[in-house]
């Protein structure tokens, strides 16, 4: 191993010493120590990844990016401009505080032609090496990791390409934090957790499903009540669950009455209707929260406007939260597509 191959091995190098018991690294860093220059450029380097991550940790995301992003990936369009632009800006204007470590370019360069002479050095070699008896030759492991010519595992090369490219990691990983969200399938626990995760729903498909049932003509209410606290008596004598709390803006609102619906044909759930002055009906449905898998949504008094969507297939406009005990969705329906009809009961 030469200076130049120490070094470019040494670019993928975690500071938290994992790679330390790997050949390629302990021989790469005895070089450093022992190569005056080699040891000072592992030092800068060293510090430039540190600066560089406190740098990312300082990158604020968007309070609506997450919500954003899990809409477009249902396929739903965006309807606020004035919303959507405002998060465009502020998105935009956190990213333009990233900036690339001095000599990223060379680096990227740098490491694209070290990996082209390798690339070449292993073809040739593996063109010229002499074919082995078929009976000296041992069966693979195979367990055992493919190799590349340097004898490090595959993996490695990936891993390299990541570590000189830190701008790009540095946007794949911010992009994995907003995206750290349960879409409703299994986990990788084991096979009783699996199988329960496998019976629960998505606070989305709640939604789409509960938005397509209040458009029915057809839905009538089980008991009529203008009281909150007999329509919440009703729901616990049924064994359904009641809302805890209300958002402010459903407090002073007079009760329809509740009804008992199916979510996913199934789980059971409960319907509360509110009527405005006006005429128009508000409603809120209460699911417990052993049949949704949405750990990530915000309590009552967390919900912000970039928590509340409009479905323009069915025109309601909705939003959800969740509590220790139940996951509340809400829908209200007007004229306007905008969103601040929502946000406005809380």
């Amino acid at each position: 191993m030469d200076k130049q191959q120490a070094q470019f091995i040494l670019h993928s190098f975690r500071p938290d010493g994992a790679d330390a018991a790997d050949a390629d690294f302990a021989e790469a860093l005895q070089m450093a120590v022992e190569d005056r220059e080699l040891g000072e450029w592992l030092a800068d380097e060293r510090a430039t990844d540190s600066a560089f991550a406190s740098a990312l940790c300082e990158l604020e995301i968007p309070d609506e990016l997450r919500m954003h992003i899990l809409a477009v990936m249902h396929g739903e369009k965006p309807n606020d401009p004035a919303m959507e632009a405002e998060m465009d800006a502020a998105l935009s204007d956190a990213l333009s505080h990233v900036e690339p470590p001095a000599g990223l370019r060379d680096q990227i360069l740098a490491a694209m032609h070290m990996q082209e002479k390798q690339d070449h050095s292993s073809l040739v070699a593996q063109t010229e090496t002499p074919e082995l008896p078929v009976a000296n030759i041992e069966p693979m492991p195979e367990a055992q990791e493919p190799l590349t010519h340097q004898g490090a595992p595959h993996q490695r090369t990936r891993r390299q390409w990541w570590r000189i490219a830190p701008l790009a990691a540095a946007v794949a990983f911010g992009v994995f934090l907003a995206l750290q969200i349960d879409l409703g399938k299994p986990s990788t626990g084991s096979q009783a957790n699996t199988a329960t995760d496998a019976r629960k729903l998505s606070s989305y498909d709640v939604q789409r499903e509960a938005a397509q049932m209040l458009l029915s003509t057809q839905l009538s209410l089980d008991v009529t009540n203008p009281q909150i606290h007999h329509v919440n008596n009703w729901l616990t004598d049924h064994q359904l669950p009641a809302p805890q709390r209300l958002p402010s803006g459903l407090k002073g609102m007079k009760v329809a009455g509740c009804k008992k619906i199916q979510i996913a044909g199934s789980m059971p759930a409960s319907l509360v209707c509110f009527v405005k002055n006006s005429g128009h009906k508000v409603h809120l449905v209460v699911i417990n929260n052993d049949h949704i898998n949405d750990a990530h949504l915000p309590g009552m008094d967390e919900i912000r406007k970039g928590d509340c969507k409009h479905c323009p297939k069915t025109g309601w406009n909705m939003t959800c939260w969740r509590d220790r005990e139940n996951t509340y969705l809400l829908f209200a329906k007007k004229e306007t597509t905008s969103k601040d009809e929502i946000i406005r009961y809380f």
